[in-house]
């Protein structure tokens, strides 16, 4: 360990102990975060089943870490899904999975999906 470490002494003891001081990044306080509510409008949701599949995934390990869990919409038969949704706050944003940009802001998920799906 290097002089560059902020050390502080513990205890009260004969010998001088020392420990490291560990800085702790700040996590957001806004997690990208489907709420029940917005869980609710995709099973509720009223489109054309037919022609899309929509599946809500939580967080993976590999996932960066402000995003929490969030609304993969794939075409019917695809694979890869086509958009994403989740959370932000007091919004909804949407993005395009495949070129990885925002597609808009909505008030819900339902606004969202209609957007995406024109439903």
């Amino acid at each position: 360990m290097g002089s560059a470490q902020p050390r502080v002494a513990i205890g009260g003891g004969g010998e001088a102990g020392g420990a490291v001081i560990i800085p702790f990044v700040q996590r957001s306080s806004t997690l990208a975060c489907l709420s029940w509510r917005d869980r609710m409008d995709v099973a509720l949701w009223q489109g054309d089943a037919g022609a899309v599949r929509l599946v809500i995934h939580e967080r993976m390990p590999a996932d960066p870490a402000d995003l929490h869990s969030y609304l993969a919409v794939h075409r019917r038969g695809e694979a890869w899904s086509r958009w994403g949704v989740t959370r932000c706050g007091a919004t909804v944003l949407a993005w395009c999975s495949v070129t990885g940009r925002d597609v808009g802001r909505f008030s819900s998920v339902t606004q969202a999906l209609g957007a995406l799906l024109g439903g």
